[in-house]
């Protein structure tokens, strides 16, 4: 007995863990659950990491996991409504998915419910619960709150017009959109913590509501004119892009539209195009086209509008076509130039050529190698020297890499306009055999190099 008492004694001041006899773990670190929060009223989530603080992070990520995969499996708003010229009928089966992004930092009732040490693995963990009914409560008053906002904004934005502060009503009408998308967001959220029938009253609002923005919209977008002033149509390259800028005018009845938010929407992945967020005082937007990859179409369109979100709307934001038409090859020129060491294989600047030319011809480059006989001056050289590191594996398998530089020189001044380091171990390639692994190596160094490569020729062009 006083052995026992010596030993409470001993673990109380200096911790049982010392004498091995640490408390087992809770079973909620294995999915068990922790008393006190096991009904359908709660979410919960286990995280894990290498301190306290990584654990509670990593609790929190798994709840909003959860919400965002319940909402995407769940997250239909359901359009009611069509126009038909000025008149609106009921339709049934038109839907459209709103994908829900979901920010903690909105969810309230987020607590730690528990928190474990481990120490044989040196693992934290932490038990995060969400409290639905708390959760659907503070919903419930910021949806009514926006509810309220929504009929303010768009009473507001028809005395705007009626006054032809056209500028300032059409700013506020983009806002609404806005609030529209954020309101869609919470009633799918509510759905997720409240009973069906509160939801359902919220739900036939939020389509009232967007019936009646929707017919708002579809008088106003009747009297808003957005077009190109001067060429709609403008002949560039995929690397100049179109030397001279498009011209847009927005006006409301004829007045301009002043500093309202714009959007520019390309259908070319990857064209690079400047323009201002807002129209000038004069309702007129600057659109310039810098570069945009070769598409292989002689016409690749542009489209310009409000910067509205109209997802959920059937009268979406009017817009202007810009079309920018391209040739079938550009005027710069690219010669390569690449001299690799390697003891197995004699050939493999042929391979960094061939990896090289393919990542310029897509960008719609001319590219020549010092086979090609090319006779005139190129407009960039690109020098590659490289050398393969061999390391040799088991029964004719072995593993390479490359090291060495890039060097991007001007063909008018021959000044080198960057170098590139090879990251050796980004070109590491292995368990193939030798010329196989020296080649794989080959293209990932094409890989490793490409961005600084296209960024490089891009920001030169033109310039001496």
């Amino acid at each position: 007995m006083k052995l026992f008492t010596l030993i409470f004694i001993l673990c109380t001041s200096l911790g049982c863990a010392s004498f091995g006899l640490q408390a087992a773990d809770p079973e909620w670190i294995y999915g068990g659950g922790l008393d006190g929060y096991r009904d359908s009223r709660f979410l919960t989530a286990v995280g894990e990491g290498r301190s306290a603080e990584d654990a509670r992070k990593s609790a929190y990520s798994g709840l909003a996991e959860q919400l965002k995969v319940s909402i995407s499996s769940q997250s239909n708003i359901v359009k009611e409504y069509r126009s038909s010229a000025d008149k609106f009928e009921k339709q049934e089966n038109m839907q459209v998915q709103i994908r829900t992004q979901v920010n903690l930092d909105d969810i309230e009732g987020i607590t730690i419910a528990g928190q474990h040490f481990q120490p044989d693995s040196g693992n934290y963990y932490a038990f995060a619960v969400l409290d639905k009914i708390k959760n659907a409560t503070g919903l419930s008053f910021r949806i009514e709150s926006q509810f309220d906002q929504l009929r303010e904004q768009m009473e507001q934005s028809k005395k705007l017009f009626a006054r032809s502060d056209s500028s300032e009503a059409m700013i506020l009408l983009l806002k609404t959109s806005q609030l529209f998308k954020q309101i869609a967001d919470d009633i799918d959220l509510h759905q997720l913590f409240a009973n069906s029938g509160s939801n359902s009253l919220l739900r036939d609002e939020v389509l009232s509501l967007i019936s009646e923005f929707d017919q708002y919209l579809s008088t106003t977008f009747r009297q808003l004119s957005i077009s190109a002033v001067g060429e709609r149509e403008r002949t560039g390259s995929s690397e100049l892009g179109v030397s001279e800028p498009f011209n847009i005018e927005f006006s409301y009845r004829g007045q301009p539209l002043k500093r309202v938010p714009v959007a520019v929407i390309s259908e070319i992945e990857g064209a690079v195009i400047d323009n201002d967020s807002l129209t000038s005082q004069q309702g007129r937007l600057s659109v310039r086209v810098r570069s945009l990859p070769y598409t292989g179409k002689p016409e690749n369109k542009i489209r310009v509008k409000l910067d509205m979100d109209d997802a959920l709307f059937i009268n979406s934001s009017p817009f202007t076509e810009l079309v920018v038409l391209l040739g079938q090859k550009s005027d710069v020129s690219v010669q390569l130039r690449s001299t690799i060491k390697s003891k197995t294989n004699d050939y493999l600047y042929l391979t960094v050529n061939d990896g090289l030319a393919s990542v310029l011809s897509e960008q719609n480059y001319h590219v020549f190698t010092e086979q090609d006989n090319f006779a005139g001056r190129a407009d960039y050289y690109i020098d590659v020297q490289g050398t393969v590191s061999d390391f040799p594996g088991y029964e004719g398998i072995h593993f390479a890499k490359i090291n060495g530089v890039i060097n991007i020189k001007s063909g008018a001044t021959n000044r080198t306009l960057k170098t590139i380091r090879i990251n050796a171990e980004a070109t590491k390639a292995g368990a193939l055999t030798s010329d196989s692994a020296a080649e794989k190596s080959a293209a990932l160094l094409i890989k490793a190099v490409k961005d600084d490569l296209l960024t490089t020729l891009e920001m030169n062009l033109g310039r001496k």
